[in-house]
């Protein structure tokens, strides 16, 4: 056949799609998956054979088949031959339906920005949904006063902050790569596209994939804390530095919409706005003094948590700091620089601004080669000269910053002593009749500045409870010089944060969190500890050449576990009654911060029971603060998965118990979250407006008294619910055996060797591993039989309680069961009917629509039940057919069917999602691709189970376990 010919032959080929672009299709999102699917197989054709994508289209339609045979068809099996198949092929098989999913993920996300625009679009001028403009108009409407509305954005407070939390699957090149396809899909929607330029994106498009088919997707060694350091300024540099600034003036814009009358506040803006309206924007942002400062700070835990990870040392957070500083003075004089080639009005001298002329004459003094190009250049041109020159006191200020040869001179001495000369500049600019350029881009720029520093993070410090105690006692011990390695290393952190605040400022590094806060002396260590770096012994030589200093601490208890959360109230009031705290906050402006743990008290006590502990915190947290004039700020420690605090971002916000928000925020951003959040400025900038404008509606007082009402009702109910949810989880994981189980039917050993990250899976030294053949318990009944024979006697697994929460949730999302977001819902929901009858169902349906924190843990547990697939899931008990597992997969299944009969009777839904037809839809359309993938990593574990631990023939079929794990993530659009 002439090569013509067998191109004709390729399915690939014929399912391309014709036409040009996407931007004219019905459904566009349809024909770009479409387009991609088909380009993906050309890719196949050309770089494994015709014969391969035939035997994958062959799958394709087989699982698509299965999907649709009626329900109760036992499903066939996807891939007929499979256990006659050899690795490689395999290989070929999980990389094909991997990476489809990477490019539909890509089509998927360019389709959410597609919807967004084209509702703003519909909306004629209306705010969009979740908006910060709506949020206005929402406190408008409620009757909040133009005064109110302004003292409550004057105080607002955003922290997202940056974990390197190992939940993202993919490596660093993936990611990269992904965004260039990412990149192409958009240019396909250009409704102006020409046959030409359609034909080269689409050659583009093949190239990309043809990369992505041949790039390693797994990493070949773990990263370092300073890689992930790098990966993370990915996100600064792309995205966070630029819509920090959009986001804060839509806020700004936002404030036009609240009516000016009454107060003094709406008397100054109204003067300072042009009677005359010369242009249709006169009056709004831009155009005006900005009415808001910055309300969105960073924090990152990237080479800064040392909890669990001992690559985390006092160096390398010094480090991190560097690079931050590096990445931030990079971006603000890319800024500078890019505003001195626009900002180019001709200015006679006599009519310069005084302080410009004097800024001038001093640059000219310390810049004198420099000013002598740009006098050539921009003789009569001040602005420029100006700008020129603040350019390169940027540059000076960032070699000295980051430890490189710089001048001496010409440097700023901190970030206050730029954002003066940018006032300046903005106050000469609006003199001169500029208003529109000083409230324009040098105001997002002075925006950028009050938000990013010198700094462009904070450096949060995380250590554990019982690290800090063990290093008190060494350091007490004389000699101190003499303590142990991990003392002095914890020492060395502490100075290292000393360092950091002499050289960067205070707001690089101040904040040093108490990972399992058992009590108050957990916290007043951290105050010993402090005051003991800024001794002189030991000397800087043993603490990483880092000088005795004292750092200026926030130290911020996190209360995870179920014990410290019940004590919530009483841990914060005994900190309070010590005298030494007390001063301490008072030097810190009576400021405390607590952080919540939402992912291990969850793995602790189960989904209903860990969030109705972490509300009664918030509760007990509040009153306490209130009680001693304390400003309170709660960190949420949130992951991605429902199982881990997870879900929509506003919905939770507005669920907390009242006044426990009041004008502040903070929330950590964790591993896969961080690229799905802030990889697209359109999707960014979506995200953290849902965020503030969440936080407002949730500070205001007529949603704390609305929520007070119905928690009233609801507390009684909720504890029951919540008590009947704890036995039944615990009955199920805390059965001798069940971590066994656990480990036989879950890639929870594969996924600790996938090195996604520097920290390990497990934390050291918590609780000693227990032998794999120990009993499990019925959850319903008396201890049975032993599982059936392990491959391998001589191993051990370690017990749930030592396991990082992460890869707990992260293993059950792989086997579609995603245990951790619901089990012990359907127990709680069926005692309460039985004490209470169809009038107690009804109760719990009054309250769903009454009490927004009742109704976000119910919708957070159908997301989690929607993406149940029990069908998947059956195919992994051929891993473990012992009478333990049978029992442990009964009372799984029973639940399931529990939870998701009973939820429907209180949503008033007849099938899960049935609110959410757009997720409804993706969970159903990716089921078949998605069965393949379980089908042959079920087929892998039973392989690599059969091998002993030391047999090297397991090492490649746990590479391709593995990759199956990514693909299925890919798929799913979670991990842990």
């Amino acid at each position: 056949m002439t090569a013509r010919g067998s191109v004709r032959t390729n399915p690939a080929v014929r399912a391309e799609p014709a036409g040009i672009g996407t931007a004219g299709a019905r459904d566009p999102l349809a024909r770009e998956v479409k387009l991609l699917g088909a380009l993906l197989g050309q890719v196949i054709a050309e770089q494994a054979g015709e014969p391969l994508l035939a035997r994958i289209e062959a799958i394709r339609t087989r699982a698509k088949a299965n999907r649709r045979a009626p329900d109760g068809t036992p499903p066939s099996a996807v891939i007929e031959d499979l256990e006659q198949l050899d690795l490689a092929t395999i290989e070929t098989i999980i990389r094909a339906f991997g990476l489809y999913f990477q490019v539909i993920n890509v089509a998927e996300e360019r389709d959410r920005v597609r919807v967004l625009r084209r509702r703003e679009r519909a909306g004629r001028g209306a705010p969009l949904e979740d908006s910060l403009a709506a949020a206005i108009d929402q406190l408008v409407a409620d009757g909040m006063s133009p005064a109110g509305i302004r003292t409550l954005v004057g105080g607002l407070s955003v922290v997202p902050v940056l974990t390197a939390h190992p939940t993202e699957a993919r490596r660093r090149t993936l990611l990269l790569a992904l965004r260039r396809v990412a990149r192409l899909v958009e240019r396909l929607d250009d409704p102006r596209l020409t046959p030409g330029e359609d034909r080269d994106l689409r050659r583009g498009l093949r190239e990309e994939i043809t990369l992505l088919w041949r790039t390693a997707e797994l990493r070949s060694i773990a990263p370092s804390p300073l890689d992930e350091v790098r990966s993370a300024m990915v996100f600064f540099d792309e995205t966070l530095f630029r819509v920090t600034p959009v986001v804060i003036r839509a806020l700004d814009g936002a404030l036009d919409r609240v009516p000016r009358r009454a107060d003094a506040a709406s008397r100054r803006l109204a003067r300072s706005v042009p009677t005359a309206r010369p242009a249709t924007d006169s009056g709004e942002t831009g155009t005006r003094p900005a009415g808001v400062g910055t309300f969105l700070h960073w924090g990152s835990w990237i080479g800064a948590d040392r909890d669990g990870n001992p690559y985390v040392t006092a160096e390398l957070t010094a480090q991190a700091a560097r690079i931050h500083a590096d990445h931030v003075l990079r971006g603000h004089e890319a800024v500078v620089t890019r505003l001195m080639q626009t900002i180019a009005p001709t200015v006679p001298t006599a009519r310069l601004d005084r302080r410009i002329a004097r800024r001038l004459v001093v640059d000219e003094d310390e810049l004198p080669e420099l000013m002598r190009q740009l006098e050539r250049r921009f003789g009569d041109e001040p602005y420029r000269r100006r700008l020129g020159a603040m350019a390169e006191r940027l540059r000076r200020t960032r070699s000295a910053l980051i430890g490189a040869a710089a001048p001496l001179t010409g440097r700023y001495l901190d970030a206050a002593a730029f954002m003066t000369e940018l006032d300046e500049l903005a106050q000469a600019l609006i003199a001169d009749g500029l208003v529109r350029v000083a409230q324009g881009e040098v105001q997002d720029l002075r925006w950028q500045v009050e938000t990013f520093g010198f700094h462009l993070a904070a450096l949060e410090l995380r250590q554990h409870s019982a690290i800090q105690t063990a290093a008190l006692r060494a350091l007490e011990a004389a000699p101190r010089g003499e303590a142990g390695p991990e003392a002095l290393e914890l020492l060395a952190s502490l100075r290292a944060v000393a360092d950091i605040q002499r050289r960067f400022g205070e707001a690089a590094a101040g904040r040093w969190i108490v990972s399992f806060t058992r009590g108050p002396q957990d916290v007043l260590d951290v105050l010993t500890l402090a005051r003991l770096a800024g001794e002189a012994e030991p000397g800087a030589e043993r603490t990483s050449g880092f000088a005795p200093g004292v750092p200026r601490l926030d130290i911020v208890p996190l209360l995870e576990s179920a014990a410290a959360l019940e004590q919530a109230g009483s841990i914060l009031e005994a900190l309070v009654a010590d005298p030494a705290y007390r001063a301490h906050l008072a030097e810190r402006g009576d400021r405390q911060e607590v952080m919540l743990g939402y992912s291990d008290s969850n793995k602790e006590s189960g989904f209903v029971a860990a969030n109705w502990l972490l509300y009664r915190a918030q509760g007990e947290l509040v009153r306490v603060a209130q009680r001693h004039g304390l400003e309170l700020t709660l960190f949420h420690g949130r992951g991605g998965a429902i199982g881990r605090g997870g879900g929509p971002a506003a919905r939770a916000i507005l669920a907390q118990a009242a006044g426990s928000i009041a004008g502040r925020l903070k929330l950590t951003e964790q591993g896969e979250v961080i690229a799905a959040n802030y990889a697209n400025p359109t999707i960014a900038r979506r995200h953290l407006e849902e965020l503030a404008g969440a936080t407002l509606l949730a500070s205001a007082a007529g949603h704390a008294g609305r929520h007070a009402a119905a928690e009233a009702d609801g507390r009684p109910i909720m504890e029951a619910l919540a008590s009947s949810s704890a036995l039944a989880y615990q009955a199920l994981v805390d059965q001798p055996g069940f971590a066994d189980f656990f480990r036989r039917v879950t890639p929870i050993e594969e996924l600790a060797g996938m090195r996604l990250g520097s920290r390990p899976a497990r934390r050291p030294g918590r609780e000693p591993a227990a032998p794999i053949t120990s009993p499990i318990t019925s959850p319903i009944g008396p201890p049975i039989a032993s599982p059936s024979p392990s491959p391998s006697p001589s191993r051990t697994i370690a017990p749930i309680a030592s396991l990082r929460a992460i890869p707990w949730v992260f293993a059950w999302s792989q086997v579609r069961l995603g245990l951790p977001g619901w089990y012990g819902l359907g127990t709680a929901l069926e005692e309460f009917r039985a004490r209470h009858g169809e009038p107690g169902l009804a109760q719990l349906a009054g309250l769903y629509q009454t009490w927004p924190f009742f109704q976000s843990v119910l919708d957070n547990a159908e997301l989690a039940l929607a993406r149940v697939d029990l069908q998947t899931a059956h195919a992994y008990r051929r891993l473990d057919d012992g009478p333990g597992a049978a029992l442990a997969w009964g009372a799984i299944e029973a639940e399931y069917g529990r939870a998701t009969k009973l939820l429907g009777r209180v949503t008033g839904r007849a099938n899960l999602l049935d609110g959410l037809p757009l997720v409804q839809r993706s969970i159903r359309v990716r089921a078949p691709y998605l069965d393949p993938l379980a089908e042959i990593q079920v087929h892998l574990l039973a392989r690599l189970r059969r091998h002993g631990p030391d047999d090297p023939a397991s090492e490649p079929v746990r590479r391709l376990v593995q990759m199956t794990v990514n693909a299925i993530a890919a798929g799913l659009q979670a991990t842990g």
